[in-house]
């Protein structure tokens, strides 16, 4: 299951390269819209899927939700036993910024917070850790300057050079272990037991 599929980046990523076509979660109708185009089975809450399945990946949804304890219950009531949730969220809520309340963020995650909300929905951590380390002193000078599209951080000139220079030295730095330590990002794999 894509959970807050978009449209469909992720799930077609999924499809080229395990030939399995995932099926989708996504509330905005547009995307719906775009989504069973390219084929995907589309539902627009995670209530409307059902059985059980092999794996829920989500990336950048989570933290859209008010009531995240319910979602996780939910997520975890739709794997099977064995089987894994992966959650990409942006990490420390001390960064929470203008920029996140302006695109829907209720929060952003502490390793603790996060763990701890996975533990009590009923899975067991594999995996957590930090990702683009440097994104997160990028995300603290946007939560001290704001997020200036037009001139400033988060201008399309700004982006570029974050895309092409900032990210692949922090992908860098990541694997040289700073993504234990912090980065603008958390990455999870749990496991229904």
């Amino acid at each position: 299951i894509d959970f807050g599929a978009g449209i469909g980046t992720i799930a077609e990523l999924i499809t080229l390269n395990t030939c399995t076509r995932p099926v989708c979660v996504e509330i905005d109708s547009t995307y719906r819209q775009t989504l069973q185009a390219a084929g995907f089975s589309v539902h627009e809450s995670i209530d409307d899927v059902s059985g059980t399945h092999d794996c829920i990946y989500s990336s950048h949804t989570l933290e859209h939700i008010e009531d995240d304890d319910t979602t996780l219950r939910t997520l975890h009531a739709r794997l099977k036993k064995g089987s894994s949730l992966l959650l990409y969220l942006p990490a420390f809520s001390n960064l929470y910024s203008g920029l996140d309340k302006t695109v829907g963020h209720h929060r952003r995650y502490g390793k603790n917070e996060i763990v701890n909300k996975l533990e009590n929905a009923g899975f067991t951590i594999e995996c957590v850790h930090y990702v683009d380390s440097l994104g997160f002193f990028a995300a603290y000078l946007v939560k001290l300057f704001g997020y200036n599209t037009r001139y400033g951080l988060g201008s399309p000139v700004s982006l570029i050079i974050y895309d092409k220079i900032v990210f692949p030295i922090s992908r860098l730095l990541d694997r040289l272990g700073l993504q234990f330590l912090y980065g603008k990002n958390i990455f999870i794999k749990a496991i229904k037991h």
